[in-house]
């Protein structure tokens, strides 16, 4: 019987730290491998950000799954087991994206999509002959995802289920590596096969990871009817332009939707043009916001920093916006430019990239900003972020927003969530800021 190994890698950790608690969720692409995988291979997981890694396991493939801010993490996991001359294939938003770099670590890297695939790999990795490159198939139908979740067994992930209901997003932000990776394509999966799949979790929550569940209206609106006698709370994220649609809103709601990650990113609209986001327009956002309140869906507002119109004071002016509206968590977040998106490649070619290739470089850590902004130093960047998360997140803010009775705390149970998710964020503050990427191994 082969044996199949896979791994998910942790960002890095603090020096006798522990892993940050919000980032603790269950590995949904991980269970798609393990459902796809035939029962004729063993299969063991490690998850590198609650447990140790068993290099010394006997096994004969190793699969990683990894992402920009992890992909330095998983190539020295990769080089331990090929160090035993144990085959490693990668895959992942990150091997999509930078498939050749990636293969300098690893015998095979899958670009894209792996469902069309896995099954190459497999039979390959069996007989000892990986090909360099596994070109997922663009485009393929998203039928038959069903994930293998009894991976997850024994393992102390946040109550929340992922689950996937699209994929894509029709727009394409500069900053997006999702953009990137889709090239602006958005499908579906079919609906009954979601409600077959919600109707086998059994964690108190639901997150869709969709980057877009309202990408196709029409689409959402027939998801949302279709998952409303199921009684489930979920979460995900969505797009302003199809927040104009009361009706949308009250189906969305009558579903189980307890909130929704929307990402504003700027009050400044030549910020946004600069972005590339035209479907967002700052003097929507408070009836937008409004509408939802009504709803009684909660919002995760993000924001992001470092494109040329910021000062100093736009950060005191979008958290006295999320402040004032009450907004239920909030993101105060420094621009990313992450490889392959038209982002960096603007700032690769205008020469403002501080490190080629941040996410490997070892002065680099999380929260820095990884580039030369234009109007505003780096430096000044990561502490005005810092400084409007710690002002958001004050004790007197988190009150103040838990009397929005309509969204934050309508029931019992959701003020509890308020309160459970507002602390955890604002004991997070410090955690996460200036982690090290990768390991000490």
């Amino acid at each position: 019987m082969p044996r199949l190994t896979l791994i998910y890698p942790a960002i890095g950790r603090k020096p006798g730290k522990p892993f940050v608690r919000s980032w603790q969720l269950q590995p949904l692409a991980i269970a798609r491998l393990a459902a796809m995988t035939p029962p004729d291979w063993q299969i063991r997981f490690f998850d590198d950000r609650m447990e140790l890694i068993d290099y010394d396991a006997a096994t004969d493939l190793v699969a990683i799954s990894i992402e920009t801010y992890s992909s330095k993490r998983g190539y020295q996991i990769a080089a331990r087991f090929r160090a035993r001359g144990i085959p490693v294939v990668m895959g992942g938003y990150h091997a999509t994206l930078c498939p050749d770099e990636c293969r300098e670590h690893a015998d095979a890297v899958c670009v894209g999509e792996a469902e069309s695939v896995w099954a190459d790999i497999l039979r390959d990795g069996a007989r000892g002959a990986l090909q360099p490159f596994y070109q997922g198939e663009r485009g393929r139908p998203l039928q038959g995802l069903q994930p293998d979740r009894a991976i997850f067994k024994d393992k102390k992930y946040l109550p929340v289920a992922l689950v996937e209901t699209s994929r894509g997003c029709p727009f394409q932000c500069n900053f997006c590596s999702i953009g990137a990776a889709f090239q602006g394509s958005y499908r579906r999966r079919p609906v009954q096969e979601i409600v077959e799949e919600l109707r086998q979790v059994h964690d108190k929550y639901v997150f869709f990871v969709d980057d877009n569940i309202v990408g196709d209206p029409a689409g959402a609106r027939e998801l949302f009817d279709a998952i409303a006698p199921l009684g489930i709370q979920w979460m995900s994220q969505g797009s302003l332009h199809a927040l104009k649609d009361e009706t949308l809103l009250r189906s969305m709601a009558r579903s189980g939707c307890m909130g929704l990650l929307v990402g504003f990113e700027s009050l400044n609209g030549a910020n946004l043009a600069a972005m590339g986001k035209r479907i967002n327009h700052v003097d929507d956002y408070e009836a937008a916001l409004d509408r939802l309140r009504r709803a009684g869906v909660f919002v995760y507002g993000t924001f992001i920093f470092g494109y040329p119109h910021d000062r100093p004071e736009s950060f005191d002016l979008t958290v006295r916006f999320a402040k004032k509206e009450q907004i239920f968590l909030s993101a105060f977040n420094h621009l990313v430019p992450f490889p392959g998106t038209p982002l960096y490649r603007e700032l690769e070619a205008a020469g403002q990239l501080q490190y080629p290739k941040w996410w490997l470089h070892d002065d680099y850590r999380f929260g820095q900003v990884p580039f030369r902004p234009a109007a505003m130093s780096a430096g000044a960047i990561e502490e005005n972020c810092q400084r409007a998360r710690r002002s958001f997140y004050t004790w007197g803010s988190i009150f103040r927003r838990s009397l929005d009775f309509k969204a934050n705390s309508p029931t019992p149970g959701r003020a509890w969530a308020f309160w459970m998710l507002n602390w955890m964020l604002r004991r997070e503050l410090s955690q996460k800021s200036g982690i090290p990427l990768g390991g000490t191994e």
